[in-house]
């Protein structure tokens, strides 16, 4: 199945869900990724409670896997499905890349359960201009 809504294009996977998420920056792109997988796991979910966290690896595939990681275990801790996800703050610096992240969510109706983010395929390709993340997940 083939979907493109915005800058989220799902990709065919026998098992899984594989998508590509695109922004203008690595924040962006890494907003996108998070709203790919919350679109994944819920649908109309209101956006009445705010979790703040931070995360920090050696490599941008690692932040991605770190931070959409997080965001699916705080989700589950808080018993809420989130909305979105807002980047705000991310540096990179003597070998380790940091941000700061607040996720916006609440009620809502699930539609699949993600058991995990995977390192499996994933791939961040960097441009001037854009920023593409291709993440799976394990369902």
């Amino acid at each position: 199945m083939k979907e493109k809504n915005n800058n989220i294009e799902f990709l065919e996977h026998t098992a899984d869900i594989l998508f590509r998420a695109k922004g203008k920056t690595f924040e962006e792109a890494l907003e996108t990724a998070a709203l790919a997988m919350f679109q994944t796991i819920a649908r109309g979910v209101k956006k009445e409670k705010q979790v703040e966290f931070e995360e920090k690896a050696e490599t941008l595939e690692e932040l991605v896997c770190f931070a959409l990681s997080r965001a699916l275990t705080e989700s589950e801790i808080n018993e809420i499905f989130f909305a979105e996800m807002n980047v705000k703050e991310f540096s990179e610096e003597k070998g380790e890349f940091r941000i700061k992240a607040v996720c916006t969510g609440g009620e809502g109706k699930q539609n699949l359960v993600v058991k995990a983010v995977t390192f499996h395929q994933m791939k961040i390709e960097r441009k001037e201009k854009e920023t593409t993340i291709q993440v799976l997940l394990d369902v």
